[in-house]
């Protein structure tokens, strides 16, 4: 049963990009490090093949240290389908900044072109770049000219709602190099409040020729395949639903005809005490990786975070939350764990955090 189109990825094989299972992690700053990536791939279904991108990483940061050095680029062997996400916006870090993630062995490099937050709009840096066309032109003619790997963008609708913008926009990204992209069809002083534009997603499919993948408000798997038959795209971009139901990969795989994921038996977990038995087996391979890869302080704080973030979905999250956030270190997180879900829990199928 195939229900994802694969034409626009195909033309990408040649560059050592395979898809055919494009339901993609978001880049999402103190999230999407290897101790989250390695939980979404216990749960990815066997044989399917998709891209996973880091958390946003400063080029001029990059560009004075060693990948690995910082928890942000650690990342494992097995990682090959890992694509860096940077932000930038000039040429001299960008180069460096190329060189140093070949240590990753990257499947490509994504532009960060959506990120709100102020500190990006003063430096001309994530969606403020939308408000430049020609200087964001040029950069990702300076990322494509430095490139081993293929390049994509990850945009937003822009500064403003002008959806014929956004197409221009989207068009310019497309005869600048880029290899495909990523849309958020929020505008920027909207952050994650309101409502995603789906139909602005499929205008900005039918603009260009290259893949689309549609991010925003994506909370279930039913989410991610409506959006897919709504708008056309060619994939699906998951955020914070991700950290909340990791498993989410494996239910829309079975619905999707694919194996279950390597050494789980059974179908994926449905249902609100399914999902809500579910969530300590996630939480406990998430710390499991963060004690492997991090120090013993970030592996207590990016588990408070995995659980701030996903625990929003936990009919009792808070009060979970508030247990893991007293914890001096990771055995009193995974005792707190054991007493929480002692007594069945379950889990809300959508909460008014957008994503």
């Amino acid at each position: 049963m195939t229900l994802f189109p694969r034409e626009r990825w195909a033309a990408l094989e040649n560059s050592g990009i395979q898809v055919n299972f494009p339901f993609f992690l978001a880049p999402m700053v103190g999230l999407s490090h290897v101790a989250l990536r390695e939980t979404l791939r216990s749960y990815t279904p066997e044989g399917a093949k998709s891209l996973v991108f880091t958390e946003m990483l400063s080029s001029r940061r990059l560009s004075a240290e060693r990948v690995g050095d910082r928890p942000e680029t650690r990342h494992t062997a097995e990682e090959t389908n890992l694509v860096p996400q940077l932000l930038a916006n000039e040429e001299r870090f960008i180069e460096i900044a190329l060189e140093k993630l070949e240590a990753m062995r990257p499947a490509a490099i994504d532009i960060n072109m959506g990120c709100p937050v102020d500190k990006a709009l003063k430096h001309n840096w994530g969606v403020a770049l939308m408000g430049d066309p020609k200087y964001a032109e040029e950069v990702v003619r300076a990322t494509v000219r430095h490139s081993t790997r293929p390049v994509s963008v990850k945009l937003r609708t822009g500064l403003k709602d002008d959806p014929d913008y956004l197409l221009d926009f989207a068009r310019m990204l497309e005869s600048a190099g880029a290899s495909w992209l990523t849309v958020h069809p929020r505008i920027a002083s909207q952050k994650r409040r309101g409502f995603a534009r789906w139909d602005y997603l499929a205008r900005v499919r039918d603009a260009v020729q290259i893949p689309v993948i549609g991010n925003g408000d994506v909370q279930t798997a039913d989410d991610a395949l409506d959006l897919l038959r709504r708008t056309g795209c060619d994939g699906v971009m998951i955020g914070r639903a991700a950290v909340a139901r990791p498993w989410i990969l494996w239910q829309i795989g079975e619905m999707a005809g694919f194996a279950p994921p390597p050494g789980r038996d059974g179908g994926a977990p449905k249902g609100r005490y399914a999902e809500g038995a579910e969530y300590p087996e996630a939480f406990r391979k998430f710390r499991e990786v963060a004690e492997e890869f991090f120090s013993p302080e970030d592996a207590r704080r990016r588990s408070r975070f995995f659980v701030h973030w996903g625990g929003r979905w936990l009919a009792f999250g808070h009060e979970f939350w508030r247990r893991v956030n007293s914890a001096p270190d990771l055995d009193s997180m995974a005792e707190i764990s054991d007493d929480f879900f002692a007594k069945p829990q379950h889990m809300t199928e959508r909460t008014t955090l957008r994503s």
